[in-house]
């Protein structure tokens, strides 16, 4: 009887890759950006295999240009490193004759732009320790990911640049996900941009960031207390009429009285707003973890704060009807040039609205 490491042995045979077809069924659209779309899709395997996923995709109109392969590429590579509860997983990065694609974890959920907009339409809003609740486990993200290191031992330097409500999952589990990290910037995984470049959402960047300066992970931290001040208020007080609107709320406005603007925030919660969205790298959080543990305090010490299932009651209330209309994607039917004939990618500068992570 063969053993079990000659049937491993066979299905891979003098170094070749198990040639195996993969098919997904693809079903409703998830989101779309700048880069990417992503469809709700379940991959089929043998014998009646099944999974359900998410296909990330290359945006039609940009999937010719060669940075734009280049950055999805990238973001696969570097989010398979990044294995943490608190961030969407990465399965697979692959490739038809005709299309590249990602195979990422699917979370049954709404983003938190929704989430608020379902609120609002209720005539709600999002109870404060659950906004306080959602930041703490974006933290808890973005610390991991700051802090991993590659296989030399260094550190690889993300920096998310792009955690904006879109970018934040709420599971109907009562789990929180970050995703997307297609404009992370990180050593030897992704392209570098242009010094004339700006990309993300600008009424959730940090200073530094709106106005082309070098970053660091102490941006993210600035953006998280944007995000906790949105999710907070229901609308996201840096948020202008236009780029340079939003640019001078975000540089040189007065910060808001956020305890003025609603009763819930406390001096506690006040501080920590105030600190985490600093102007001055200098004067913010030192790092994510920093604003984490402040606002685990908050949260936990002397009282019993929100929890992942008291976030899943909570989120019953929001799950909407299933979409059906499904179709069989194989390998045959997903179109790109090959990369050395695609173009450049052209982004555009600070006065206009960028295209990647909007």
């Amino acid at each position: 009887m063969a053993s079990f490491v000659d049937l491993i042995r066979g299905l891979v045979d003098d170094g070749d890759e198990l040639n195996a077809a993969a098919r997904f069924r693809l079903g409703k659209l998830i989101a779309k950006g700048g880069m990417g779309v992503v469809y709700e899709a379940e991959q089929i395997g043998a014998y009646g295999f099944s999974k359900k996923v998410a296909l990330k995709l290359i945006e039609p109109s940009t999937a010719g240009q060669a940075e734009v392969v280049k950055a999805f590429i990238g973001e696969a590579r570097l989010v398979a490193r990044l294995v943490h509860p608190n961030i969407a997983q990465v399965y697979n990065l692959g490739r038809t004759s005709n299309h590249i694609f990602i195979v990422m974890e699917y979370v049954h959920s709404l983003n938190c732009q929704k989430l608020l907009a379902r609120l609002a339409g209720q005539g709600a809003r999002l109870p404060r320790d659950f906004a306080v609740y959602i930041v703490h486990r974006v933290l808890r993200g973005l610390a991991y990911a700051h802090g991993l290191r590659g296989d030399d031992g260094k550190p690889l330097g993300i920096v998310h640049r792009d955690a904006h409500l879109r970018n934040i999952l709420v599971s109907f589990q009562g789990d929180v996900k970050l995703t997307d990290f297609g404009i992370a910037r990180a050593r030897g995984f992704l392209p570098k941009d242009s010094p004339d470049v700006i990309v993300g959402r600008p009424d959730f960047m940090s200073p530094e960031q709106i106005t082309g300066q070098p970053l660091d992970l102490r941006s993210d931290v600035f953006t998280a207390g944007v995000v906790l001040a949105t999710l907070l208020l229901n609308q996201n007080p840096f948020a202008g009429e236009n780029l340079d609107d939003t640019r001078r709320r975000i540089t040189t406005a007065p910060l808001p009285n956020f305890a003025a603007l609603d009763s819930r925030i406390d001096p506690e919660l006040q501080d920590i707003l105030q600190r985490a969205l600093e102007r001055e790298p200098a004067q913010r959080y030192a790092s994510a973890e920093a604003m984490m543990n402040d606002v685990e305090r908050y949260l936990f010490i002397n009282r019993v704060g929100p929890n992942t299932e008291s976030l899943r009651r909570f989120m019953q209330d929001f799950q909407g009807p299933v979409n059906d209309d499904t179709r069989i994607l194989s390998r045959a039917a997903l179109d790109i040039p090959p990369l050395d004939e695609t173009e450049h990618m052209v982004l555009p500068a600070t006065n206009s609205l960028p295209l990647v992570g909007g």
